[in-house]
């Protein structure tokens, strides 16, 4: 059996399809499609660049700001343990306040005290970890003194200081002096090593009594 032109034409249209869509329209069709998902990920990568870029400029709008922060971090929490600065801020807290330090006692720097199961806070420095410092410290002075002292120790030395417990007696020549004794925390950045060398060593002895300034009760 013969088949007639229109049957024919037909089939090789179809065949003709069928090798366009196989041969050029397919490939053609997934390399667009590939080439879609390339500008995709592009402008993807443009976002991102973009909000990074405003973050930066963000900083560098803020650098004075965050400058300023940074300072009064260091003042907070210093690099080492710093005892002789600190003793020079308690110091002056108490000469403003007419009181008398009696004796200065720092402990050995370990990790502060966290939640359990919770790591120690991140220093930001590899190599560096937060230490706890505890101190125990005599103060005398008439009342109001040694109140203004404890006072100025929470709003005007810059050192970042948390106070435990604070007991008072009469002091050395009787009432109406009073000895203020408080125990409490500081904190500083420290090697990782210093901290463990630390756990062996013996507690410092405590710091001698500064000169006697005018004042007290």
């Amino acid at each position: 059996m013969r088949m007639t032109p229109p049957i024919v034409g037909i089939l090789v249209a179809a065949v003709l399809t069928v090798a366009f869509w196989f041969l050029l329209y397919k490939p053609a069709s997934d390399e667009e499609q590939a080439v879609r998902d390339e500008i995709a990920g592009l402008e993807g990568q443009q976002a991102t660049l973009r909000n990074e870029l405003a973050q930066l400029q963000g900083i560098q709008d803020r650098e004075v700001e965050i400058r300023a922060a940074l300072a009064r971090l260091e003042e907070l929490v210093p690099a080492g343990v710093a005892q002789p600065a600190a003793i020079r801020q308690l110091q002056r807290g108490a000469d403003a306040s007419g009181a008398e330090i009696g004796s200065v006692t720092f402990g050995l720097p370990g990790l502060p005290t966290s939640a359990e199961g919770t790591a120690p806070p991140d220093t930001g420095t590899e190599g560096t970890t937060l230490a706890d410092i505890p101190v125990t410290m005599v103060v005398e002075g008439g009342y109001f003194q040694v109140v203004d002292f404890l006072r100025r120790l929470e709003v005007e030395v810059p050192r970042a200081v948390l106070v435990d417990s604070v007991s008072i007696a009469e002091g050395e020549t009787g009432f109406p002096r009073l000895a203020a004794t408080w125990t409490g925390h500081m904190f500083a950045v420290i090697p990782t090593e210093a901290l463990a060398d630390a756990a062996g060593a013996p507690l410092a002895p405590p710091t001698p009594a500064p000169t006697p300034t005018e004042g007290g009760g």
